[in-house]
């Protein structure tokens, strides 16, 4: 915010200079640009003058409380956690909000010393009370109503002390708990924020996005759209909450083809027949495919890997198997499996194999990397996610169309005996491992953009192992080979 003598000094020189009518209407119009300023000037000062008033009303209150008994005050286990947890954690953002005003004299309050107060005393002081909730066996809203068994204080928890209550308790993985104290923060919320909120960055829909952020690590999809729809009613960027929303639909959609209760799709435009197509050596010993979406592209080819093969392929890699990672290389509750990479170009059957693939597929696969073989036990799977990537990166564009990966080929090596349905929440389609077929599904679209219909997932296994093996085929031009948005001939 400028100073009085900053804004008056551009027309203090206007006025040196003005000497005719033209002049005067640029002075005229400097002026009122002037006035504007100042108004906007007074006007934030007087909106922190009064936040910062409700702010001192607020804290001198609980202080002419405090001042009747002072050890009797602070022995009470909620106002020693609200008073810790006020000054470690509110009294910074206060003094800062205060700092922002540069004509006031702050040298006094910008030298106090707030760390006496440190993280170490607020856990301490919030495990005092969490641990008198678990002995006594109360609920939250009893512990915020100073009901500590036989015993009542006179005071109470607000919205604040809530939710740092269940902050602790995301830290010591105790989203459950942490869950309830948040959904009793945003109850005493309810619309009437204390004095402090504005500053302390605390209202409803931050309070819900917490209790969405638990909901979805527990998988609980339904506590995450009901937190949604009451985000949604508070919220301006509602687009986005309608997109998380899409995304919630697709894990229930999902957790249906998991279950069974998706049928495979029945359409007049697929078909079932033999491919002679992609390579001339298929008008020779053509492929039997059952087309299962035309756009994106999503075909089973059956009987596509002989016996040898897929015990070849099976027994070299086990030797190999260890815990498939994602990302940047780190374990993660979202895949649980086992996997290893198969050089297709090491033996005489995997040549074979890999040229059965490209004639399957009609992609070249010189470029692409090994086969990964992956291995299912009993409740391994592989949660919602995409073989491609998209970029928003210019420059990397290009990069980012030679490395991506424009298709995947999905062998299966073994019956399942139940479970392991390969799902497509986006398409409504679900694939039960078939021995020895292959899922062919084109990643990318036609404009060469990653197209997230191919949202896929491997379901839990739930009785017996499950052997597959992906071939990721990457682009490197090869783009002009995708099929194009037709259905097959008769």
């Amino acid at each position: 915010m400028l100073t009085l003598k900053l804004l008056l000094l551009p027309l203090l020189l206007l006025l040196a200079g003005a000497t005719s009518a033209h002049d005067l209407v640029g002075v005229l119009q400097g002026e009122d640009d002037l006035l504007k300023d100042l108004r906007l000037y007074v006007t934030t000062l007087e909106r922190k003058a009064r936040s910062t008033r409700l702010v001192l009303e607020d804290a001198l209150a609980r202080l002419e409380e405090s001042q009747i008994d002072p050890t009797a005050y602070v022995e009470s286990p909620l106002n020693a956690f609200s008073m810790v947890r006020r000054m470690h954690m509110d009294a910074g953002k206060i003094l800062n909000y205060l700092k922002e005003d540069p004509t006031a004299d702050l040298q006094h309050i910008a030298d106090y010393q707030l760390h006496i107060i440190t993280e170490a005393d607020l856990t301490k002081a919030a495990k005092r009370l969490l641990r008198q909730q678990q002995l006594k066996g109360l609920s939250e809203r009893e512990v915020a109503q100073g009901l500590l068994g036989p015993q009542q204080y006179n005071a109470s928890l607000s919205t604040a002390d809530c939710v740092t209550l269940a902050q602790h308790l995301l830290k010591e993985g105790e989203g459950e708990q942490a869950k309830r104290w948040l959904e009793l923060a945003l109850e005493l919320y309810d619309g009437t924020p204390e004095r402090v909120y504005e500053l302390l960055n605390i209202d409803s829909k931050s309070i819900l996005r917490d209790i969405v952020d638990i909901h979805a690590s527990r998988e609980n999809w339904l506590g995450v759209r009901a937190a949604l729809l009451q985000m949604l009613e508070l919220a301006q960027d509602r687009q986005h909450i309608l997109h998380l929303l899409d995304t919630v639909d697709l894990h229930f959609t999902n957790f249906e083809i998991c279950r069974g209760q998706r049928q495979l799709p029945v359409s007049d435009s697929l078909r079932c027949r033999y491919n002679t197509e992609s390579s001339p050596f298929l008008r020779l010993a053509p492929l039997k495919f059952e087309q299962l979406s035309i756009d994106p592209y999503v075909a089973l080819c059956h009987n596509a890997i002989h016996e040898n093969e897929l015990e070849l392929v099976i027994e070299q890699s086990r030797p190999y198997l260890k815990r498939a990672l994602v990302d940047q290389g780190v374990a993660h509750k979202n895949r649980v499996t086992m996997d290893a990479a198969f050089d297709l170009n090491t033996s005489a059957e995997g040549l074979t194999l890999r040229q059965r693939l490209e004639d399957m597929s009609g992609f070249d696969l010189s470029h692409s990397d090994k086969l990964a073989v992956l291995n299912y036990g009993i409740g391994g799977h592989y949660s919602m996610h995409l073989d491609c990537w998209s970029s928003k990166d210019n420059a990397a564009y290009e990069a980012y169309i030679s490395s991506n990966r424009i298709a995947t080929i999905l062998l299966y090596l073994n019956e399942v005996q139940l479970g392991g349905i390969t799902s497509f929440p986006a398409l409504g389609l679900g694939v039960q491992p078939i021995k020895g077929s292959a899922l062919i599904w084109h990643n990318m679209n036609h404009e060469v953009e990653c197209d997230h219909r191919t949202l896929h997932a491997a379901c839990p296994t739930l009785l017996g192992n499950r052997w597959v093996a992906t071939q990721w085929v990457d682009v490197n031009g090869q783009w002009r080979r995708k099929r194009c948005r037709r259905s097959c001939p008769n």
